[in-house]
């Protein structure tokens, strides 16, 4: 079995030695998320094993100062809360609680069983509690230098550039099957279409886009048989002046349509 995480703790120890030392204070890593109350080597296994192994990538840690975001859920201040997915909001609302809920739905959802907003968020809150603090999932920065509350798309496209092969070591360790891009503008979506799986049969991608029903949001998924990879575009899991319904149905509306052709 691979240790995860530790090959991606060589991985960051090659990323950083050509860094400053103040971007090296700066510097987030990331990768499989641990879970309080078990050890690591469980975590590792149940990822290996995992039918779905789903991968949330995010613009970067908004504010300033280095993390190991594989942590979040053991230790420091806020550990508890997140763990409980109340941390710094009103009820279930925010950046976890909206992750969570897609981690849920895509790891529930089947051709048959239709995962909604309104279950994950209130009759099965407590069993999303659950999973998001037993099963595998992982979450990494498109950018890896934390920055501010807002980041321009110019900076997260330079971090992609930059760190293009880099970062392309980084999936080829976690293997993800499902990667969720938490980006509007498309930015994590396209590097993960054009360069990391860019080499891949386009003549057999089966791409899933349409405008939601009685909306304008527009779903977004593309399916890559040759290798197993669904790539789905998101919000940003806090994205202002999007209700959080909108957040988890553009992601899990095009992959209920994907799952009733598809068996994954």
């Amino acid at each position: 079995m691979m240790n995860y995480n530790k090959k991606l703790d060589e991985l960051f120890e090659r990323w950083t030695e050509n860094l400053s030392a103040e971007q090296k204070a700066l510097f987030c890593k990331d990768g499989l998320i641990l879970k309080a109350g078990e050890p690591e080597i469980s975590v590792e296994e149940k990822w290996e094993k995992a039918k779905r192994r789903i991968m949330f990538i995010v613009k970067d840690k908004n504010t300033p100062d280095g993390d190991d975001i594989r942590r979040w859920l053991i230790e420091g201040k806020h550990a508890e809360n997140s763990r409980n997915l109340s941390g710094g909001i009103v009820g279930k609302r925010g950046f976890l609680p909206n992750i969570a809920r897609i981690l849920y739905g895509l790891l529930k959802d089947q051709r048959d069983i239709r995962i909604g907003f309104k279950e994950v968020s209130e009759t099965k809150f407590e069993e999303v509690r659950e999973i998001w603090n037993t099963e595998p999932f992982a979450l990494i920065e498109a950018k890896k230098l934390a920055g501010h509350p807002t980041v321009s798309t110019s900076e997260i496209v330079h971090a992609l550039n930059q760190d293009k092969e880099l970062l392309k070591e980084e999936l080829d360790i976690l293997q993800p099957n499902i990667i969720v891009c938490c980006d509007p503008k498309g930015t994590q979506f396209n590097y993960i279409t054009q360069y990391y799986l860019g080499k891949e049969d386009h003549g057999s991608i089966k791409k899933i886009e349409y405008i939601y029903p009685e909306d304008k949001m527009s779903c977004c998924l593309w399916y890559y048989p040759t290798k197993g990879i669904t790539v789905i575009k998101s919000y940003h899991p806090t994205r202002k002046g999007k209700a959080d319904w909108r957040t988890y149905e553009r992601v899990i509306s095009p992959f209920h349509n994907l799952l009733q052709t598809t068996n994954i």
